[in-house]
This record gives structure tokens, C-alpha cells and sequence, in this order.
């Protein structure tokens, strides 16, 4: 037995499914089938990018690479009280790449993590693939940065919440600047945990509203999605160069499979995305700017990047030609490139301002017989009492799920009302793709 110290709702979906099986893609298993004297494998790696690689390799003479050879690495889950069981069928070290490969006669197993160690020195990494009897699936690149995400799944185990949190935000959330300022602060880690699962938890509560009329079926297909995105993230991060281009780019594969293979509109995507980032910002008011700055970073650029493919689906439906799909691609990149390099909340709200602005022009174009339609519903949106004020005015702070998705809900109402109202001679499919954009532009 390997122990490690131990640190320190709302359910909606009636008799259909609860807020645990929509973020759990699949289901943990404390007690596996034993795959019968077959072996799953888990492969993985020591990240060249991390510090502690780069140390060892200079202490061991070799300047060319940040490899760890030598490690040793074993296959271990995580059990209730947060100690970790060894279920690999034994030690393995890590090759002159840093790359290893541990079997397990396990087989349908989940809540397992990678343990390498060398000297003083120990890494970990989440597994979100299952092990399956005959199969191989991949770990992340083990680094600071995992096994600070790995020490927080491991409490979220040992408090009972792990199947309130999708540990592939931990992964996609925690940053090498995120977890340089959470990890090792209690506080910091409480607050973080907290803050996720609020989020978690409102962006399931939003997903059962009627406003969304989402089926329990388009629910399973999006279980199923995220699960296949979920190894298809790690596999990719595992054979990526761990450059933070790489790292983003994987990100956002991730995001474009869960949203082009869930049955559910990419615009759906991020009208629930951008309640969850609301609610995680009202819930860390006390964290540390430099950390909340870092993980809000790593929230609004996938929200950016979901937001540019529910942007380009509507302008599609609109009819925009391919000049206004590229100008629109490109507002998009811009505002992705504008939160990366935010110094602050204020700049990221700076940049969706821009990027309203460019959206706004292209729509005119695109319904350019509409276009003083476009106008006068935008400025309605954004007057003085406004729909969009009013939403600032709800949101304020507030830490009420319930009051931060109807906050959302009425403004997604009131802007679909008074395009319906403003779009006079329209088609129907220009109706709805301009109070989708409409919505899209404006809900930050």
C-alpha cells in the first residue's frame, strides 16, 4: 500500500441522470473486474518542460535533454480515505526518454493515477482513459504542474466530491502559472476546489433548465463525447513536444470534439460554459490575484475558443459568405490571442468588448438588408437598463446558483425577444442564427 498525506448539487435531472454521471464520464470503480491474467497498459512520460526533468538531466551530465531516466513508476488508484493502492503488476523505470509503460491485470478500472519517483523527487499524473484488458491508454506528461492537479483529485477522492468534478478541468484549468500559486496553499486549494465545484455544479443545474430543452439522449451522447475526448487529450498531450502551443492546441481539439460530437450546438456549449466561468469568478473573490488571474486565463480561453465555433455555426446558418466566415474566424483568434496575454480581468474584458464590436460589423454585412436591424437590437441590448445591464446588476457577486442562471436564462430571452421583435421581414433561419449571434457577443 502506497499512503500519501492526506490534505484537507444540486441535482436536475429528475429520475433521468445526476449532476455526478454528466461530469464522471465514466463512472469510478473502487472494486475493478479482474481482466482474467490479461494486461491493460498505461503509457506516459516525465514532461522535458518540467524544472525538476531539467535539474536531474544537468546533475546527470546531460545538457542536450530533460528526460528522467531511472525513475520509478508504478500504477496506482486512488482509494475512498485518499491513500493510494499500487495496482500495477510491478515497478518499471522510465527509459533514456523519460517514457515508460506499467501493466495491470485490472481491466474497466477508473480513479487511477501514474506515481514516478526519483530520489526526492516525485511526479504524478491522472489517468482519465479506462484500463481495458488488452489495450493500452495514455497518462499526461507527468510535471509539477500534474501532480499538483493529481494531489487535488486526490483530495477531491478523499472528500467524497470526485464525481462533482471533471478531473479533466483540473488538467485543462491549472496551468503551470495556476498551480505555481494554488499548490502547497491550503487555502488556495480549498478555495480552488470549492470555487470548481460550484462551477460544476451550476453549469448542470443550467443544463436541465427548459431554456436549453436538452434530452436525456443528447445528454448520453454528451457523456460520451467528453469520455473519447478525454483519452484522446491525454494521447495527444503524451505525444506532444510540451511546448504551450502544443498544450493549447490540444486543449482546443479537446473542446471542438466535445462539441462537434455531442449531438448539442456548439452555441449551447457556451451559453453553459459562460455561466460556469461566472460562477467560479464569484466563488474565488479571495483568491490571490496573480492565481485567479492564471486560472481565469485558462477559463476564458476555452470558453473563447468554443465561443469561435458557435460564432462560425450561426454565421454558416445566416449565410455568410467565405470573407465573412474568415473575418469572423479572425475576430475570433484575435480574442483568443488578446485573453493570453491579459494582464489583468479588466484587459480580458477589454478584448470581448473588441470582439463584439467586429462580430456586430460582420453581421451587418453578412444581413446586409437587415443591417439597421442588427443596430438598433444591439443598442437596445446594451442601454441604460438594459438587458445587459441588468444581467451585470444580477450577477454582482453573487455566489446563488440559482440566481446566476436566471440571471443568464432572462437575458438569452429578453435578446431572443427583441431580435424576433427588431428583425421584421427576415427569414426564420436569419431570426434564429442573429439572436443566437446576438446572444454569443453579448452574454460577457
Amino acid at each position: 500500500m502506497l499512503t500519501l498525506k492526506k490534505h484537507i448539487g444540486r441535482l436536475l435531472f429528475a429520475a433521468v441522470i445526476t449532476a455526478s454521471l454528466f461530469f464522471a464520464a465514466c463512472s469510478n470503480d473502487d472494486n475493478p473486474v479482474n481482466s482474467n491474467g490479461g494486461t491493460a497498459k498505461v503509457a506516459g512520460r516525465i514532461s522535458s518542460g518540467n524544472s525538476m526533468a531539467k535539474a536531474l538531466s544537468k546533475t546527470s551530465g546531460s545538457e542536450t535533454t530533460a528526460s528522467v531516466q531511472g525513475a520509478a513508476v508504478v500504477l496506482a488508484q486512488v482509494q475512498a480515505d485518499g491513500s493510494l493502492k499500487i495496482v500495477s503488476n510491478q515497478s518499471v523505470q522510465t527509459d533514456v526518454s523519460g517514457k515508460f509503460i506499467v501493466e495491470t491485470n485490472l481491466s474497466g478500472a477508473n480513479n487511477l493515477v501514474v506515481v514516478a519517483t526519483q530520489g526526492a523527487a516525485e511526479w504524478k499524473a491522472i489517468v482519465s482513459a479506462t484500463v481495458q484488458s488488452g489495450t493500452t491508454v495514455y497518462a499526461p506528461p507527468l510535471s509539477v504542474e500534474s501532480t499538483t492537479e493529481t494531489n487535488l483529485y486526490i483530495k477531491l477522492v478523499s472528500q467524497g466530491r470526485a464525481n462533482n468534478i471533471d478531473a479533466t478541468d483540473l488538467k485543462i484549468l491549472l496551468s503551470a502559472q495556476g498551480a505555481a500559486h494554488i499548490g502547497g496553499n491550503a487555502n488556495a486549494e480549498a478555495e480552488f476546489i470549492n470555487a470548481l465545484q460550484a462551477q460544476s455544479q451550476a453549469t448542470v443545474q443550467a443544463s436541465g433548465n427548459s431554456y436549453f430543452g436538452l434530452s436525456s439522449s443528447q445528454i448520453q451522447a454528451m457523456l460520451h463525447a467528453k469520455a473519447e475526448a478525454k483519452a484522446k487529450l491525454d494521447a495527444a498531450l503524451y505525444n506532444s513536444g510540451d511546448t504551450e502551443t502544443e498544450s493549447e492546441n490540444n486543449i482546443n481539439e479537446y473542446e471542438g470534439w466535445v462539441c462537434t460530437n455531442s449531438s448539442v450546438n456548439a452555441n449551447v456549449h457556451a451559453e453553459l460554459m459562460i455561466i460556469g466561468v461566472t460562477t467560479f469568478l464569484n466563488a474565488t473573490a479571495s483568491m490571490s490575484a496573480n492565481g485567479r488571474l492564471a486560472i481565469a486565463k485558462s477559463f476564458y480561453k476555452r470558453y473563447a475558443f468554443v465561443l469561435s465555433v458557435a460564432m462560425r455555426q450561426q454565421f454558416q446558418a445566416a449565410g455568410a459568405s467565405d470573407s465573412q466566415i474568415s473575418a469572423v474566424n479572425s475576430a475570433s483568434s484575435s480574442l483568443y490571442a488578446s485573453v493570453k496575454t491579459s494582464n489583468d480581468l479588466n484587459q480580458i474584458a477589454d478584448a470581448f468588448a473588441q470582439y463584439h464590436s467586429s462580430i456586430k460589423a460582420q453581421l451587418k454585412l453578412t444581413l446586409a438588408s437587415h443591417a439597421s436591424a442588427v443596430e438598433t437590437t444591439d443598442t437596445s441590448i446594451n442601454s441604460a437598463a438594459s438587458a445587459k445591464t441588468i444581467l451585470s446588476a444580477s450577477l454582482g457577486g453573487t455566489l446563488s446558483l440559482d440566481a446566476i442562471i436566471n440571471a443568464y436564462v432572462a437575458f438569452f430571452n429578453s435578446v431572443k425577444t427583441t431580435t424576433q421583435t427588431m428583425f421584421v421581414g427576415a427569414s426564420s433561419a436569419q431570426v434564429s442564427a442573429a439572436t443566437q449571434i446576438m446572444i454569443l457577443a453579448n452574454m460577457n
